[in-house]
């Protein structure tokens, strides 16, 4: 019996020497991790043009853009009139376009050559001529043509153009012909259903003003995270090989060199930031200036987590290819608006070719802007989102492992670059 009881204690022995090492391995791998991520977060903060970049920024231009698109919608555009009619029909109809709120009559001329000349002067947005024939058309039942002229300068001018003078002919239509069904012995009711047989009514769910902002602003802010993410790790990059004296992208120090380590205490740094940053964009933007905000706070964060840690891994995967501070301004003025376009949220995705598709779900931003729409703008959950939400995961563990592998190879570069610069400092010692 007593062989049997010393190897007990020997497989005690061993398995608590196991779980001590295990232990202080673990120690270390997180103590070492949080000295890179100290380490990171104060080189972020002590670099001006980063700091700018990644507080500054994306304080300000949301409340730029904001400012810049408020109140959102166009209102009161001032339009010249030409009626050539000059007929208690045609006042009648000038008088219910001044009352939209979409159009002012600022001009009531007397010939196209007059309100053209003030169109190219800036001064009317828009030209409405009513024929001479107005009137007339109107008592022998015929069609009655008036013609619009709009600024394509900008296209909420059209759309401002339109509308008003769209619903106005409509209800001017309407009347018309409620007014010949009750000539002709029909009731007032009868007569009104007759006119307008299909009421539509419409309940706008999101963007009730149909405001520009409130449709633009929200995927804007998705894709400023992750081009004001990218560039800043982009930066960092460049400026650490110019600060490094063997121009390598992690510092030549054996003792934690750790992969896991190096590519975990990084993200931490910019993980910890923009979760700051996302409370202020995500939260008081939408507050302050009336967007939809019909998102919890549970669907945000299952939608940001994924999202910021996808974004910061792919940052740090480019981030090997930035050789100095200024290339990754290139990368950025270059991808910010192909992705905005490719987000799906300009173009529908089902009229997009597969390639395309293919080529807009390698970036987090496109299905981060598509998810966040959905929650905030048309208060979806987590459920209705599960397939942009899964996808951000998928790309947080693609990335991630990118990563790990390109700061791996980095890490033995700067290992045999070490190796060998102290071998050829001291020569007696064999190089491995």
């Amino acid at each position: 019996m007593l062989p049997k009881a010393k190897f007990t204690v020997k497989n005690k022995n061993l398995m608590k020497n196991f779980i001590l090492k295990t232990f202080d391995r673990f120690k270390s791998a997180v103590s070492n991790t949080a000295l890179i991520f100290q380490r990171e977060l104060v080189l972020l903060l002590s670099d001006l043009g980063v700091t700018i970049l990644l507080l500054i920024v994306p304080v300000v231009y949301p409340f730029l853009y904001s400012l810049i698109y408020y109140p959102e919608v166009v209102r009161d555009l001032p339009v010249a009139v030409v009626d050539m009619s000059q007929s208690a029909d045609s006042r009648a109809f000038v008088r219910k376009l001044n009352a939209t709120p979409d159009l002012d009559i600022r001009y009531e001329c007397i010939s196209m050559e007059e309100a053209s000349e003030k169109f190219r002067k800036r001064e009317n947005r828009g030209i409405i001529l009513i024929p001479e024939t107005y009137s007339s058309d109107l008592a022998l039942g015929r069609q009655a043509v008036v013609s619009l002229y709009a600024d394509m300068e900008f296209f909420l001018y059209y759309k401002a153009m339109v509308m008003g003078a769209g619903l106005v002919s409509i209800e001017e239509g309407n009347n018309i012909q409620v007014k010949r069904l009750l000539n002709a012995g029909f009731s007032e009711r009868q007569a009104e259903v007759f006119s307008n047989p299909f009421v539509i009514s419409g309940n706008t769910i999101a963007n009730h003003a149909g405001g520009f902002a409130s449709y633009g602003i929200p995927a804007a802010l998705m894709l400023i995270i992750q081009q004001t993410l990218v560039l800043a790790i982009g930066i960092m990059a460049g400026t650490a090989r110019e600060r490094h004296k063997l121009g390598t992208l992690i510092p030549c120090d054996l003792r934690r060199m750790g992969t896991f380590r190096m590519v975990l205490g990084k993200a931490a740094a910019y993980f910890l930031i923009y979760a700051v940053m996302c409370f202020y964009m995500l939260g008081a933007i939408p507050a302050w200036f009336g967007y939809p905000d019909k998102a919890g706070f549970s669907e945000l964060v299952a939608l940001m987590v994924p999202y910021l840690l996808s974004a910061i891994f792919f940052g740090l995967s480019l981030s090997v290819f930035f050789k100095n501070r200024e290339t990754p301004m290139l990368l950025y003025l270059f991808l910010s608006l192909p992705l905005l376009f490719l987000s799906g949220i300009i173009w529908p995705l089902s009229n997009m070719s597969p390639w395309w598709q293919v080529v807009r779900s390698i970036f987090p931003s496109s299905h981060a802007m598509l998810g966040y729409i959905k929650m905030n703008s048309l208060g979806a959950g987590i459920a209705e989102t599960s397939h942009e939400i899964a996808m951000l995961w998928k790309l947080t563990a693609f990335y991630f492992v990118l990563a790990c592998l390109v700061y791996k190879t980095q890490i033995t570069k700067v290992k045999n670059l070490v190796l060998n610069a102290g071998h050829l400092n001291n020569p007696t010692v064999p190089a491995n």
